[in-house]
């Protein structure tokens, strides 16, 4: 069966993993790093570099690199978004064809689908890497207050990947997911869930492979982005009166200024103090001289703890809110699992402590739990054996707007999905010969401040008295989040139905031509990775060659038939990867290494 892999697409970092003998693991990138920085760059010669390599471009060339885009994935261009990015990313938001977000990164104008396509590419050839052969079919995790134009867009940026999405999942449920698998808990459970772009908290029931998501929220603007924006700030502060008007200005010096305020943020995690020493600050335009400036200082932990207090207060008001709505309190909970970088905060972990009144469970990397959540449940809908079931929610409330700038609530928000809700409704006037039912999907009650998903439109209506002409509107919301929406003219029997998908940031002609070209990019790469591959085998075979012969002697000394099955498993793999290298079979070689990784890490 072609494999199959779970992706975390994460604001600073992402991971991809499957399932292996049934225990989720991390699939290792190309260059070996368990996790891939999120950030897509071009060199001055124009070579595409993702991850690590564009980190590292990143502190050399700030303007050439494109960190933290989930941030703005699926959102709609506005003066107001382009503000806000200024203070956590370096590069500018423009306005695309469709109002959609492009970011201009080394003078290239880019659609966010194409940059999160550009990540999850990369991704997918770590994981053909890694089982030597191709793979299609993966399931993506999102942010649970995830909206569906931020989904869509997600599906969309997976299409120009060339993957098949099996489903997109919450971040907080695949966590608790891999959590249940490695640790057998069962019992009520809230996720925590603080990575670099977002925060999102859900409580779910767990018991006896029934993961049932009672509530779900967060804050889509909070997130460790936020974090790095308050040292910045304060770091600004710091910089001579002489340069520091030129420094906010340059988007070179603030990217600098916020690479150094992260380093800082992650080493406080584990030390009291962090040194920054930040070099080159100042007016990086064309003519602007030598006028630039070196800045030294130190944070303390106290300190910083400080900066943010308003950040982490809002964490705990999430949590407040999430456990009213599933008519909880917080003595409820039997286990809180923290997901992401930012939990390793050492005040995060004292005040989830102090609020829930019980230690956070251990037992899984909050870097890791993700991804490895999403493997778990790509490996069930592939393999179709229903061993865990998943009961999901309503992530935000659907309406139906309604005169007067308001809406109707027909499903509310955190109701167990799949989801059907029913309501009449009369036509706005005398003599009406056309209804258009607007759709919205938001929490709140006035409809401008609500996202439009579309509408539905009924035509050749006679209405000569508006209450003897009802509309019924039914919705139906999936499993899979997607909304059917059907409006009948009880008169008549006249009926008008739409599916509403969030619509496609991009249109059909520029997907085909992206997917082409990250096709094209992929398959380049792909050849590269295999050559590399048949010449690296061969340091596997001395290494089992080698392992042979300590387990020989082992046997030798300590007989037993667990050492001779040992020596025997050894050789066998040794045989079959001397044949791989004979016909060039990298899936072959691939599964030698898996298996020989495995023996060692029994022994």
């Amino acid at each position: 069966m072609e494999p199959v892999i779970g992706i975390d697409l994460g604001t600073t970092y992402s991971a991809v993993a499957t399932l292996d003998a049934g225990v989720p693991l991390l699939i290792p990138s190309r260059a070996g790093a368990r996790l891939t920085p999120s950030v897509v760059g071009f060199t001055a010669m124009g070579e595409r570099v993702v991850g690590e390599r564009a980190q590292i471009l990143g502190d050399e060339a700030p303007d050439r690199v494109a960190p933290a885009t989930k941030r703005f994935i699926g959102k709609r261009w506005s003066p107001q978004l382009e503000k806000a990015a200024r203070a956590v990313v370096p590069y500018p938001l423009l306005a695309g064809p469709q109002g959609e977000v492009r970011i201009k990164v080394a003078g290239r104008l880019m659609p966010l689908t194409q940059v999160s396509a550009m990540l999850l590419g990369e991704l997918k050839l770590d994981a053909e890497a890694h089982f030597g052969t191709a793979v299609s079919k993966a399931v993506i995790t999102v942010p649970a207050n995830f909206d569906e134009g931020q989904r869509q867009a997600t599906r969309e940026a997976a299409r120009i990947a060339g993957l098949e999405v099996l489903r997109l999942l919450n971040e907080p449920t695949a966590a608790a997911m891999a959590y249940g698998l490695v640790n057998s808990f069962q019992g009520r459970a809230l996720v925590f869930d603080l990575g670099g772009g977002t925060f999102d908290v859900s409580v779910l029931e767990m018991e006896s492979g029934v993961y049932e998501v009672k509530a779900t929220g967060g804050d889509p603007q909070l997130g460790g982005d936020d974090f790095d924006a308050r040292i910045v700030q304060w770091l600004l502060a710091q910089v001579p009166d002489l340069h520091r008007e030129a420094v906010s200005r340059d988007r070179v010096s603030m990217q600098r200024l916020r690479y150094a305020a992260e380093r800082a943020k992650r080493a406080l995690s584990d030390q009291p103090e962090a040194y920054l020493s930040v070099g080159e600050l100042g007016d990086h335009s064309e003519g602007a001289g030598d006028r630039l400036c070196q800045l030294d200082t130190a944070l303390t932990r106290d300190f910083f703890e400080q900066l943010t207090q308003p950040l982490t207060a809002r964490c705990l008001e999430v949590c407040q809110q999430v456990l009213d709505a599933a008519g909880l309190t917080a003595r409820d909970v039997e286990a809180v699992m923290l997901v992401g970088g930012m939990t390793r905060m050492p005040l995060i972990r004292q005040l989830v402590t102090q609020f829930f009144g019980r230690q956070p469970v251990t037992g899984i990397n909050p870097d890791e739990a993700v991804a490895l959540g999403a493997a778990v449940h790509a490996a069930e809908l592939a393999s179709r054996q229903g061993q865990t079931v998943l009961i999901d929610v309503a992530t935000h409330t659907l309406s139906v707007g309604v005169l007067g700038g308001t809406v109707r609530r027909l499903i509310a928000r955190n109701s167990p999905v799949p989801a059907s809700a029913r309501e009449t409704f009369l036509p706005g006037r005398t003599g009406q010969t056309q209804a258009r039912i607007p759709i919205y999907q938001g929490e709140s009650e006035f409809s401008d401040e609500c996202t439009r998903l579309g509408e539905v439109v009924l035509s050749e209506l006679s209405v000569v008295n508006r209450s003897e002409v009802p509309i019924d509107v039914t919705f139906e919301l999936s499993n899979e989040g997607t909304l059917s929406v059907r409006a009948v003219d009880t008169t008549t029997g006249m009926a008008e139905a739409i599916r509403i998908e969030a619509r496609t940031t991009l249109n059909p002609a520029e997907v085909d031509t992206l997917s082409l070209e990250q096709a094209a990019y992929s398959a380049q790469q792909a050849e590269k990775d295999k050559v590399l591959a048949i010449q690296t085998f061969p340091r596997v075979l001395d290494k089992a060659e080698r392992l042979v012969r300590l387990l020989e002697k082992s046997a030798e000394e300590n007989p037993s038939p667990e050492a001779d099955s040992a020596v025997g498993q050894v050789r066998a793999l040794l045989a079959q990867g001397r044949v791989a290298v004979k016909v060039g079979d990298t899936a072959q070689m691939a599964e030698v290494t898996r298996l020989l990784e495995r023996l060692v890490a029994l022994a």
